[in-house]
């Protein structure tokens, strides 16, 4: 199906590889996972096109970023205030935390907002 003559561009989307598990064995499912993405980058094909979505969980930043490009969305202000902007819309809404002291509602808001990871 790679090289097939006259094959047009093929496009592959992996989403949440993070979310493989990463279990203890012989070979976890998100080590094959990613040995697969490997083997298919070695081919080298110009048509083949690979979009890999992840957490930037220490394994798979070791094995994708020596053959990648990637972009990082985790630094990204705008995704960061979307973040403040929903968990400040849940605390200030939701009926029993409306009722928290403004200081007590502070601090769930800026403690949930930085420890989000770009999630």
């Amino acid at each position: 199906m790679l090289r097939l003559p006259g094959q047009g561009s093929l496009y592959v989307i992996i989403d949440a590889l993070d979310e493989s598990p990463n279990t203890s064995g012989l070979m976890p499912p998100r080590s094959e996972v990613l040995g697969i993405i490997q083997d298919l980058v070695d081919l080298g094909l110009s048509h083949f096109h690979l979009c890999v979505t992840s957490r930037p969980e220490v394994d798979i930043r070791e094995a994708l970023e020596p053959m990648s490009q990637h972009v990082s969305l985790h630094d990204e202000v705008g995704q960061n205030q979307d973040i403040v902007n929903y968990v400040n819309s849940v605390v200030c809404s939701h009926p029993k935390m409306r009722r928290w002291r403004e200081e007590d509602k502070k601090l769930v808001i800026d403690t949930l907002t930085k420890r989000a990871g770009g999630m």
